[in-house]
């Protein structure tokens, strides 16, 4: 809701209560203006952000990124910052080292930071407003705005979850097995000697420091990394590099990411996005079977968005985006479902609904979950935890019951 008002004060056309900054100059630090930095890397080899390094931006790590977004945009010396969810992502030593440094500049510049959360507030950030519909619904300090609002509420999700039309052919056990796995890029250790037993059912937490090897993990996983041919690797029982397509893996997983939502920015309605996962396809290209709308529209019921079915998936709220896309990894009932950091930009209350799903999936289902996330999200019951532990000769996995 607050885009148009932040594109206006960007613009120079000042709404209250920021009179001061009429005539000045701001900055937006986001992962929207990241994501066009690397969108230009890409398209037309602009190498703005990462030009002194000699490497492209997209091999850095999420803090690495954030940290060379911060630089350029300081080196234009703007009299004012935004900050739109600035700590996602990061982990715990990134987002300190960050918090001082904006800390340091919240002395010599306007800082106005955008906030879903509300222990995301920054400590030196001392008045709020509210906004809906770009207009002004409460002002005041951050104390009275805590105590006005009030939103620490309960979810739960209602119904069952919907039946497979298609049961997968009984799997070995365990789905994933990671044995003296070791992986570097050149000269660099991503991991070492990592030893991971997935078994059907688990519910997991991955998680580790930025750069930490994480997403090497995953998509030796998902098939999408050469690294895992010639390690000791087992994939839904079958030796990695015995033959397998990597069609054969994907059909048995279900992956969810904030970064998919902008592969459905045409003209998908929910239904057809959902349906689309029974086919692992960006999108529908064909007529689905009366028996394909029947079970989308159990898991459109089931999250809740029963009314908005034939609305475009580009035109509903990041919170409904996520509960979509959820609906659209598990309407297969796949062996292995991965959420990589799902609650990303959203707002208490739709973590708090996002977050009853996937306890709801892992109580009711076969489906083994990875969530992959730095945040601990309340309320949520993953049963086992995978830590990467950095060190020299890479990072070294670590496993513990979660509490």
């Amino acid at each position: 809701m607050e885009s148009t008002y932040i594109k206006n004060l960007l613009k120079g056309e000042v709404p209250e209560p920021f009179q001061d900054l009429e005539g000045k100059v701001g900055a937006l630090f986001s992962n929207f203006t990241l994501n066009l930095f690397i969108k230009e890397e890409a398209i037309h080899d602009d190498y703005t952000l990462s030009q002194n390094e000699h490497r492209s931006i997209r091999t850095f790590s999420s803090g690495e990124q954030k940290k060379a977004l911060l630089n350029y945009l300081l080196s234009r010396d703007p009299d004012f910052l935004i900050l739109d969810n600035a700590f996602d992502m990061l982990d715990k030593e990134s987002q300190d080292h960050l918090l001082s440094r904006l800390k340091d500049l919240s002395e010599k510049m306007t800082i106005i930071q955008l906030f879903r959360r509300k222990d995301n507030i920054l400590p030196f950030i001392n008045n709020a407003l509210r906004l809906q519909n770009n207009k002004v619904l409460f002002s005041g300090t951050i104390d009275e705005y805590r105590n006005q609002f009030q939103e620490n509420k309960t979810f739960s999700v209602e119904g069952n979850i919907p039946p497979a039309l298609v049961e997968f052919e009984p799997m070995s056990n365990p789905l994933i097995q990671f044995k003296n796995v070791s992986v570097k890029y050149g000269e660099k250790n991503i991991l070492n000697n990592i030893c991971w037993e997935i078994k059907r059912g688990d519910f997991w937490k991955l998680t580790g420091p930025n750069g930490s090897g994480k997403t090497t993990l995953l998509t030796m996983v998902t098939g999408d990394n050469p690294k895992a041919y010639g390690q000791n690797l087992t994939i839904f029982g079958r030796k990695k590099g015995s033959g397998e397509s990597i069609w054969e893996i994907k059909k048995k997983i279900g992956y969810v990411t904030p970064a998919m939502t902008v592969l459905f920015n045409g003209r998908h309605n929910v239904e057809r996005m959902v349906i689309s996962g029974l086919y692992d396809s960006i999108g529908l290209y064909k007529k689905p079977k009366n028996s394909e709308k029947d079970l989308a529209g159990q898991w459109i019921d089931l999250i809740g968005l029963t009314c908005l079915k034939y609305t475009r998936f580009a035109d509903l709220s990041e919170g409904q985006q996520c509960m979509a896309l959820i609906a659209r990894s598990m309407i297969k009932h796949p062996p292995l479902l991965i959420l990589d950091e799902p609650t990303h930009g959203l707002d208490d209350n739709n973590v708090s609904v996002v977050t009853a799903l996937i306890n709801k999936i892992a109580e009711e289902s076969q489906t083994t979950i990875i969530y992959v996330s730095h945040r601990e999200e309340k309320g949520l019951n993953p049963e086992i935890k995978y830590e990467l532990i950095p060190g020299e000769r890479g990072s070294e996995g670590s496993v513990r019951r979660h509490v």
